[in-house]
């Protein structure tokens, strides 16, 4: 699969898998610093070490002409792999951004798990969004992912955006608003929770399934 091109203004789902399928999270505090380095690392230039930024000390110090690399709307963080809805902002953004995070969590996970060597599958896989309907659908089949892991409570799975999209609380880094304006904040059937809840799987709409993810990744 070769990943289109990365214009500033598009928007894209972006996702990647552990080598081999390895898991890429053993514990919490792997996800809690997974989640910590996307942060991080979505703007340029960067105020501080990750280090120092980790205990706080770049909140004292203020970046001039600091941007966002890419805007985050949907993320799901799974065992053995990761899913992002995303826009570029700036040149080059979704590949300094994920080059630099993914490099930074490898080198964390590498030195506490006493392993070397790559810890993802490659070069990450990104397909572009192009019109309303699939971005929607992007960002459902994300917060859709943990329904294997979490069947009852899809909002109890602690590590996908998703909990976030259905309670008055704002999100650290990801921009939950511009999804939910698309849905009713008050009737029900037309809510954005309704839509990922609802009962659908990929076999009954498989047109936009192919457009979701590349078949291979979900073997």
């Amino acid at each position: 699969m070769t990943n289109p091109p990365f214009v500033n203004g598009n928007y894209y789902h972006i996702y990647n898998r552990g080598v081999e399928k390895r898991n890429i999270f053993i514990g919490k505090r792997d996800y809690q610093q997974f989640l910590l380095t996307m942060d991080f690392y979505r703007k340029a230039p960067l105020p501080a070490k990750l280090s120092d930024f980790k205990r706080g000390i770049e909140k004292a110090k203020k970046i001039e002409n600091q941007i966002e690399l890419v805007e985050i709307y949907s993320y799901c963080l799974m065992p053995n792999h990761f899913h992002f809805l995303l826009k570029q902002n700036a040149d080059g953004g979704i590949t300094n951004f994920i080059r630099k995070f993914a490099n930074s969590y490898t080198r964390y996970f590498n030195t506490k798990y006493d392993r070397i060597g790559p810890l993802f599958q490659g070069t990450f896989k990104a397909k572009l969004i192009e019109n309303d309907g699939y971005l929607l659908q992007v960002s459902k089949y994300i917060h859709r992912n943990p329904l294997k892991l979490h069947k009852e409570s899809l909002n109890l799975y602690p590590y996908s955006s998703y909990s976030y999209y259905l309670s008055k609380d704002k999100h650290p880094f990801c921009n939950t608003e511009f999804i939910l304006s698309y849905f009713s904040k008050t009737i029900p059937n037309l809510s954005y929770q309704s839509f990922v809840e609802e009962e659908e799987t990929e076999t009954d709409n498989p047109e936009i399934y192919s457009l979701l993810i590349d078949p291979d990744e979900e073997k």
